[in-house]
């Protein structure tokens, strides 16, 4: 059920992600990759509010950290685990925004 959810809604670009002291590419790119990650690491019977709420989590956790353009592909990794173990245990988006 996951196919229910546009993943291109949560895409950006250089001139939608704001000021990253001229590393907006780079910023833009990673928070795509990031996005791209957690789609493909669900299931394909994943219930669509529940990955939606996955995603929407992705933004406010990332976007005044710094680490976002110097995300590899190990971080990445980490992040979606951690992302999945997090919901997994029924917590909020709220609750991981201060993970």
């Amino acid at each position: 059920m996951k196919e229910l959810v546009t993943i291109h809604s949560y895409l950006v670009d250089a001139e939608g992600i704001g000021d990253w002291e001229g590393e907006e590419e780079i910023a833009a790119d990673n928070l795509n990759r990031l996005y791209h990650a957690v789609y493909d690491a669900a299931d394909d019977d994943m219930e669509p509010a529940s990955l939606e709420s996955m995603l929407d989590a992705i933004w406010p956790y990332w976007q005044h950290n710094p680490e976002l353009v110097e995300l590899d592909d190990d971080m990445i990794a980490g992040f979606v685990e951690s992302l999945f173990d997090h919901f997994a245990n029924q917590s909020g988006q709220e609750e991981f925004n201060d993970y």
